[in-house]
């Protein structure tokens, strides 16, 4: 398998398309944003990008056999350059004069390009940017940046202005699952599983499929929810309390969500082929015939309500007690 290649991206075709045409017809840009959110493929877009720009055959893809592709795929390719903060989780102004504004006065060593990827560029201070910005606006021929940033407010007009955008966006979960099954082994019921819960992010859907965490959070959460139609109303206000170590991740509210939908599903239905939770459909199909489509959708506005809650900074152990009630009365 090629490492670091445009061929082992999932989706992204345009953005793909764009920068192959950029160094086909020489006209690559001194510096690129690309931005969206983390695990949406815009590091794995960044390195595919340097290692094609910096590729010996130069026909705007890379080869993988010369040896610049192999410095590149062994980490010691010496004309790419990674910057990190040093001292702080924030990239300082001494990080960007000492990482990229000093290494730029000197040309490449081998490459065709100087290249420097900087990682989560929106923690850079205002100071690093402004150092930074000199650079951008009278960049060396053979200097190219590559900023990734999540968070674009934090970066400062006159920098973005000087760069080429390149937006991330979700990708459809069947690209998600597809790379699941074929890149990570999964079978296709987790994969399909697991592409639900990745918001369009092929690298959320990964961390999530090898997180021990998430899946016992998963597993004690339906079998409560299961049982919460039999459980009496004292137990039903100790659940709260019993989630509150769950209350860092962020899928928690959305995998309550996912299990009323599936048994919405079923109901509607009458079959388990649409549900996504195949592995607990036994439990669903059951409740699909406890609730009425009115409770389900009492339920799921419930749901939304406490997610609203949840954003204005609601004790998460109260907020689930009133919700853990509300879906015991339906």
């Amino acid at each position: 398998m090629t490492m670091n290649d445009f061929s082992e991206i999932k989706g992204h075709a345009q953005i793909i398309g764009s920068l192959k045409e950029s160094m086909e017809k020489g006209r690559v840009s001194h510096a690129y944003i690309f931005s969206g959110k983390k695990g949406s493929g815009r590091k794995t877009m960044a390195n595919a990008f340097a290692k094609a720009m910096q590729c010996e055959a130069g026909c705007g893809k890379a080869c993988g056999k010369c040896a610049s592709c192999r410095s590149f795929d062994s980490k010691n390719n010496p004309d790419v350059y990674y910057v990190y903060p040093t001292k702080t989780k924030a990239l300082s102004v001494d990080d960007v004069r000492e990482q990229i504004i000093e290494r730029v006065k000197t040309k490449q060593y081998r490459c065709r390009y100087k290249i420097f990827i900087v990682d989560n560029a929106e923690t850079m201070t205002q100071q690093a940017q402004n150092a930074l910005l000199k650079t951008l606006e009278e960049p060396p021929e053979y200097v190219v940046i590559m900023l990734i940033a999540e968070n674009m407010k934090s970066i400062l007009p006159t920098v973005l202005s000087r760069c080429v955008e390149l937006k991330f966006m979700p990708l459809k979960n069947d690209d998600v699952k597809e790379y699941l099954s074929e890149k990570q082994g999964l079978s296709q019921t987790d994969a399909a599983f697991f592409a639900e819960y990745s918001m369009g992010s092929i690298g959320r859907a990964v961390q999530l499929s090898q997180d021990e965490d998430f899946a016992n959070m998963r597993r004690d959460l339906y079998e409560k929810l299961s049982a919460i139609t039999r459980m009496s109303v004292s137990s039903v206000m100790t659940l709260g309390a019993s989630f509150e170590k769950y209350k860092g991740y962020s899928e928690f509210l959305e995998m309550i969500f996912m299990w009323y939908r599936d048994i919405y599903t079923a109901k509607r239905f009458k079959s388990d082929k649409y549900i996504i939770q195949k592995d607990m459909k036994e439990d669903i199909m059951a409740l699909a015939e406890h609730y009425s489509f009115e409770s389900l959708e009492r339920i799921t506005d419930a749901i939304k309500r406490t997610e609203e809650l949840l954003s204005f900074n609601t004790n998460f152990q109260l907020a689930m007690e009133m919700l853990f009630m509300e879906i015991k009365e339906n």
